[in-house]
């Protein structure tokens, strides 16, 4: 008969005095049991844990850590002994960072991931690294990254929290497009501009907040975001582009500042629980359909700045009142 051997060759211990039972917990919270010698260091069962992956939802993943826990506190000297008197023994695997350009190589472990954790060091999380890996929670992005590709996690549907550090300058078209589970996100300081798309579909996006450094956004970027209920356009930003806002159903308030000189077609267009919107004086350019199908607009002022109204800009707002200027540009059909 075979002998029972560990995925690096090593004999695996047979029951007996001189063996212990772990508990390995997995990363979807299921746990197992695992065999040690009695009398044995944390760094020798860091070591059997690495060579012996029988917990079948970790199998399929690299790991590079395991966390020895005893009641709720972590083992941090490897050379500690597992005596008996410690009581029961919890170790958790940590999965081995994934690098971006690692990870395209290797795309059909898409449906596996479940954890990434960025290497730190990492410049740049690259366009499409995480595109449609459908079943990824959790993401920690490194403060060396300045960078965040168009398409990075575009379609993670589980993604639920991202933290963007500090580092990042740039968040690429559709980063997070379809991110339906994503719920707040709080642009740093860092960011200067936020691509086309890159919130758009993201369903459970409720609480965004927007620092002061964003000099541009992208068309649509938060179009359909239909959990989205109030948004400050920062005074650093002084257009706001087409289709930005467009389908965000529950949208109650904007705030828009004096920088803004443009509000693009379609910018908010379907917002049909946007109440009031205040239009400040540096706006020249109203765009066409841009307020359309705004059902619940019951009041909105036309400053003297206004010099073009696009075609439809105010279509479909049935609880509209507009109070506008003597001279101003005709509404026409809008």
């Amino acid at each position: 008969m075979a002998k029972k051997t560990t995925r690096d060759g090593a004999e695996k211990p047979k029951e007996g005095k001189n063996t212990r039972d772990i508990t390995v917990r997995q990363l979807s919270g299921k746990e197992c049991s695992f065999r040690v010698l009695r009398d044995m260091t944390v760094r020798e069962l860091k070591i059997a844990l690495h060579g012996w992956l029988s917990c079948e939802d970790e199998a399929k993943r690299d790991v590079s850590s395991v966390e020895v826990v005893v009641g709720d506190q972590p083992l941090l000297n490897d050379q500690e002994m597992l005596s008996e008197d410690m009581g029961p023994v919890l170790a958790f695997f940590s999965v081995k960072p994934v690098t971006c350009s690692s990870f395209q190589a290797s795309r059909n472990k898409c449906e596996d991931l479940r954890v990434v954790d960025i290497p730190q060091g990492e410049g740049r999380v690259e366009e499409g690294a995480f595109m449609h890996c459908g079943f990824l929670a959790s993401v920690t992005i490194p403060n060396s990254v300045t960078v965040i590709g168009d398409g990075a996690f575009q379609g993670c549907s589980s993604l639920a929290n991202v933290t963007i550090p500090h580092s990042v300058t740039s968040i690429g078209g559709s980063a997070f497009r379809d991110c339906r589970s994503l719920a707040n996100v709080t642009i740093p300081h860092s960011v200067t501009r936020i691509g086309g798309s890159a919130f758009r579909d993201c369903r459970s996006l409720a609480n965004v907040t927007i620092s002061d450094s964003v000099t541009e956004i992208g068309e649509s970027t938060f179009q359909d975001c239909c959990s989205l209920a109030d948004m400050t356009i920062p005074n650093s930003v002084n257009r706001i582009p087409r289709g930005a806002f467009r389908g965000c159903s529950s949208l109650k308030s904007v705030t828009i500042f004096e920088s803004v000189t443009e509000i693009g077609g379609s910018a908010f267009q379907n917002c049909r629980s946007l109440a009031n919107v205040t239009i400040p004086n540096s706006v020249t350019v109203i765009g066409a359909s841009a307020f359309e199908g705004c059902s619940s607009l019951a009041n909105i002022t036309i400053p003297d700045s206004v010099t073009r109204i696009g075609s439809y800009a105010f279509q479909g707002c049935s609880s509209l009142e507009i109070g506008r200027r003597e001279g101003a540009p005709s509404l026409g059909s809008h």
